[in-house]
């Protein structure tokens, strides 16, 4: 995630440069054109690490996921051996 994070920061950044280096000398223009063009570019140039990070959170995510439903399944089967019930066949 820092990773990309240090991506864009460094895009945006080289946007504004090359845009200042152009002549976009008006602040608000240049802030303006910087941010539509860094966003266009980060859109196709950043494709791969948006890809990775997206993978690595999603990973994350279904980790906790799975986490939560065993922890939630181990609180039913202790609930149901103290109730004296026959815990359910295992899925």
């Amino acid at each position: 995630m820092l990773r990309y994070s240090l991506l864009r920061i460094m895009q945006l950044f080289g946007c504004m440069l090359v845009l200042w280096l152009v002549g976009v000398r008006d602040p608000v223009w240049l802030l303006l054109t910087t941010a539509v063009s860094s966003v266009a570019l980060s859109y196709v140039v950043l494709r791969g690490p948006r890809e990775e990070l997206a993978r690595q959170l999603a990973a994350k995510v279904d980790e906790r996921t799975a986490r939560r439903r065993t922890d939630a399944d181990e609180e039913d089967l202790e609930i149901d051996r103290r109730s004296g019930e026959q815990p359910p066949e295992p899925r």
